[in-house]
């Protein structure tokens, strides 16, 4: 599918990542647009709109959050498939579960985001103002909006219950006396590749965002002292609050954590590594672990010039302690064990643990 990507100026300077997102789903990318000023009726002017008339592509891409209105007016004007950057990072999960609890989480968010979309259409055709819009007239948006309403209630239901389960699990991790590291950071930081170096394992990692969707545990021995690293999706800026609630799953990890390593890459511009390390403690703070000790591993240290200058400017952004590595090149990695074994064994989380074998924990 031939798509065309719309990029608000707010996201020009992040222009990489955001095509990397738009390819992770959709690799045949004609073309892309920056656009200065929104219209809030189209959010695109009706210049832009006639220019995207004349091309040749399948679906486009606004790679912000779009209102109902602007949703439906603009598909209505463009006459093609559309989709906007919430959407897209859902279609991305979606891609990547791995679980059943996974995939129900997508579906409530996509739920949760889809439901004000038929609304305002139920809106639009009671004024006699929409005609062809998803293939349905006002009762059809009427009945269609109730199933979706009853498909919210029946996947809130099964997730409770999945989650029920995951809280049994986790109550057995920490009834075996085993504190809990948990691994955060942004989308392609190298939060697996961190994982995989100090596990020994090797899941999967890639350049693409969200190859990591399901928390996974493992217990870690290192110098005959033991916890449970824990694996969590990345964050992405302006993720809106209805589709960060629903991968609560993936959050209880962190809220519930002894320790939070914060994986930043260093090797990007200076400016972008402040928004990165901006981003954590924004997500943190609305999930209720930033009162939690953080330890960052600032990440792909093999492929930054001047080090000692990048990392004095960083420390300035910083409220915990900080290890220079690269997961890849296994440089630093010991000395990050040693400070994750000191940091729990200060707060006393290492205290009466029983000798079990290492294993992964679903």
């Amino acid at each position: 599918m031939r798509a065309f990507v719309v990029i608000p100026r707010k996201y020009a300077r992040f222009i990489e990542e955001e095509m990397a997102l738009v390819k992770t789903v959709y690799s045949e990318v004609v073309g892309y647009l920056i656009v200065n000023n929104i219209n809030a009726r189209t959010y695109l002017s009706k210049e832009k709109i006639n220019k995207l008339k004349e091309l040749d592509f399948d679906k486009i891409i606004i790679m912000d959050k779009l209102k109902p209105s602007q949703f439906i007016n603009l598909a209505r004007e463009l006459k093609r498939d559309l989709i906007d950057r919430i959407l897209l990072i859902l279609e991305i999960f979606a891609s990547h579960a791995g679980s059943r609890e996974a995939l129900l989480q997508i579906e409530l968010a996509r739920l949760k985001y889809t439901l004000p979309l038929i609304k305002e259409a139920i809106r639009y055709a009671k004024l006699g103002e929409l005609h062809g819009f998803l293939g349905a007239g006002r009762y059809g948006y009427e009945k269609y909006y109730l199933m979706l309403k009853r498909r919210e209630a029946n996947t809130r239901r099964e997730l409770e219950k999945l989650r029920k389960v995951r809280s049994t699990r986790r109550r057995a991790r920490l009834e075996a006396g085993l504190p809990h590291v948990v691994i955060v950071g942004y989308t392609c930081a190298g939060k697996t590749s961190l994982f995989n170096a100090i596990t020994r394992l090797s899941r999967p990692v890639g350049p693409e965002p969200f190859t990591t969707l399901n928390p996974k545990a493992y217990r870690v021995e290192h110098n005959g002292l033991k916890f449970v690293l824990v694996d969590t999706v990345g964050f992405v800026r302006d993720i809106p609050p209805e589709v960060i609630e629903s991968f609560y799953a993936t959050l209880e990890e962190v809220a519930e954590a002894d320790l939070v390593i914060n994986v930043i890459d260093i090797s990007k511009r200076l400016d972008d590594v402040v928004v990165e390390i901006q981003t954590g403690k924004d997500v943190l703070r609305k999930i209720g672990a930033c009162n939690k000790p953080i330890l960052y591993a600032l990440n792909k240290v093999d492929r930054v010039e001047n080090l000692d200058a990048v990392l004095r400017a960083i420390s300035k952004h910083v409220d915990g302690d900080f290890i220079p590595v690269s997961c890849t090149m296994k440089i630093n990695i010991d000395t990050l064990l040693n400070k994750i074994i000191h940091i729990l064994r200060k707060q006393g989380a290492l205290f009466g643990q029983k000798n079990i074998r290492a294993e992964v924990w679903a």
